[in-house]
Order: C-alpha cells, then structure tokens, then sequence
C-alpha cells in the first residue's frame, strides 16, 4: 500500500442528508444465551446528493479488508458488502461487471462473487481459480487454461460460461502477462513486450510499458545513445507518435491512460527516491506533478482508475485514503462520503 500520496482536505463535515439501509441476518445467541449480532452482509447509504456531479450508470469499486464498497456517483449511494476472509495475502484479481464484481486470489484458495445488492458467494467452479482479467466487453474475463506447456487465456462471462475465443500463450517458460488496458493482454519475454490477442502477438517494444489504456499504451524507446524518448502506440492502428518531454519512468505497476487518450497519469521517482503521481500529457507532453507530499513506499496494483468520462483520477493512497483528482485542474480532493481504507480498485462500465 501507499503513503500518503498527497495533502487533501479532511473529509466533508457529516452529510446533511445521509440514510442507510441494512440487509441483517437473524441475532445469533452466543454463551449463556447472550445475543450477539452478526454484522449486515450488505449495507446501503443513500447520501441525499450526486457525488462529483456525476451523470450516468458508473460505478466504482474499492476492496478493502473483509468488504468490498460500491460506489455510484450519479446515484448519491455506497453500498458495502461483506466477504469472508481471504485465505491468501498474495495478489488478488479484482474484477467488475455489469451486475457483480469478483474477487479471485491467484492462489487455490477461494474466491467470491458480489452480486450487486446481494451477499457474497463463491465463485462458480469454471472460475474457482488462476488469475484473471477483464475482457474485451462488460461482464468477460480472461482466465488461464489448458495445460503444462500449452496454456491459453480463455474468455469466458462471469457466470463461469466459456464464450469460445482464446489467446494462445508462448510454449516454454510461463510469460508475464497482464491487462492491456483494454481487454487484451500484455505479455513480455525477453526481447519486450507484446499485444496479445486472439489473432497472435503484436511486438510493441524492448523495453516496459509505462502506462495502459483502451486506446494504446505509453511506451518509451531508447537509442544506443541512452536516449529515450516517449512514444505512443495506437492500439486500433499500431500507428506509433512521439511524445514531448521527459522520458516516463519504466516501474511497476504501469500508469493509466485516460478513456479518451489525451491523458496519462504515470509515476515518477525523484533521486533522493520520492514517487510523485504525474498527469501528462498525451499531445503536448506538458507534464504536471500533482502538489502535495512524495510516495513514500512501495506502489501497489489496481490503485488508479478513471471515471468512464475521464473527468476524474481515482487514487489509492497509502493509508487506504480514496483520492480524487480533477483531470483539468489538477486538484485533489476526497470524495465527500465516508469510507473504510481501500487496496485495490475497479471500474464498472468503462467505455472500451
């Protein structure tokens, strides 16, 4: 998890309109008959306002420890609903849908579905694990099948049904992968990294990709020289344009891009080791650090996002804090609703 990314406001005095509505299991009776409570598995806050002036049927999620939170802006509503306890502290894939999102540790242990407005329940068998990946269109994922020496990526809807496409992997040794941004995959080897989908592997370029979206990927070229510039990919075209400025630092986890191309929030590391949280951008190469204190640790994966519109960067910051930063002025702020420490984060319905 993250340091403090940034100095923001305190959260929003209480809300002067806020309801909440609890789906609660029967009492339970502890020792010597003593009624004990079992908390909601799903409680919903009707905030009374539009969040960020939000407009249309969005979503965003967070994961946290023992719940996950939905958020819709447009509505005024957070939603938090309790998981079990993961019986992993590894990687964790985090996975929305249409009507549900998914928790998938990439170890064999269990993971669970959250129908929205329901409790969560395992996942279906087809889906009980391995890592996965959102796909192309609302409600797939890419899971890995097949066998030793002959694994694929196989697209199936969050129902566990198969749809019937592929990605073939590379023979040999298992290559990295992840999402590309935009439904596909990201693998790398040894000569770099490439596009994969079904049709085959596209090369992109020798070295990291410094930042991921639906329309193509911020990648950074270097000569014999040392120098290194940025370049843009087009993932429809392949078409490749030079970016202005500073070279983009090539660190996990990748930045993103925004929906509609013009923005990438990359990260960058100072020489004393600070990691500030950039927005640049995609056209004019004009670079803007966001004010406020360094990164002081290790970044995690899943903790930028973008609003379907693109008007705004969701940030998890190191203490769990939900940071949001308006793409054209640059500021930060929180969200105006309380909300328990995220680690992860997902977007629901996000244009491809």
């Amino acid at each position: 998890m993250w340091p403090v990314l940034l100095v923001v406001a305190a959260l929003a005095a209480a809300l002067a309109v806020a309801v909440t509505h609890s789906r609660k299991p029967p009492a339970a009776t502890g020792h010597g008959g003593t009624p004990t409570t079992a908390p909601a598995p799903v409680v919903v806050t009707e905030v009374g306002h539009r969040l960020l002036g939000a407009t249309g049927n969005w979503a965003l999620f967070g994961l946290t420890a023992g719940e996950v939170v939905r958020i819709q802006p447009a509505q005024g509503r957070i939603t938090r609903t309790v998981v079990p306890a993961l019986l992993s502290t590894g990687p964790v894939s985090f996975v929305a849908g249409p009507d549900q999102v998914i928790i998938r540790p990439l170890d064999f242990v269990p993971g669970y579905v959250i129908p929205a407005g329901h409790p969560a329940r395992s996942l279906p068998a087809q889906l009980s694990h391995g890592p996965m990946i959102e796909g192309p269109a609302p409600g797939q994922a890419w899971v890995l099948a097949g066998t030793e020496g002959h694994m694929v990526m196989s697209l199936v809807r969050l129902d566990g049904s198969q749809v019937g496409v592929t990605i073939q992997l590379p023979a040999g040794d298992p290559w990295p992968f992840a999402s590309d941004g935009g439904g596909y995959l990201l693998v790398s080897d040894a000569d770099g990294v490439y596009d994969a989908r079904p049709g085959g592997l596209r090369w992109l370029t020798r070295s990291a990709v410094a930042a991921v979206g639906p329309t193509g990927w911020l990648t950074v070229s270097c000569d014999n020289r040392g120098h290194c510039t940025n370049v843009l990919i087009q993932a429809a075209s392949g078409a490749r344009r030079i970016v202005p400025g500073p070279p983009a630092q090539l660190m996990p986890p990748p930045g993103v891009i925004s929906p509609d191309g013009s923005t990438a929030a990359i990260f960058r590391v100072s020489r004393s080791g600070h990691v500030t949280l950039h927005l640049l951008g995609l056209t004019s190469g004009a670079d803007r650090a966001l004010a406020g204190s360094p990164i002081r640790g290790p970044l995690g994966t899943q903790t930028l996002a973008w609003s379907p519109d693109g008007r705004w960067l969701f940030v998890v910051a190191a203490n769990g804090k939900l940071l949001v930063v308006n793409r054209h002025t640059g500021r930060v702020s929180s969200l105006g609703a309380a909300l328990p420490p995220l680690s992860q984060l997902a977007i629901r319905n996000a244009p491809r």
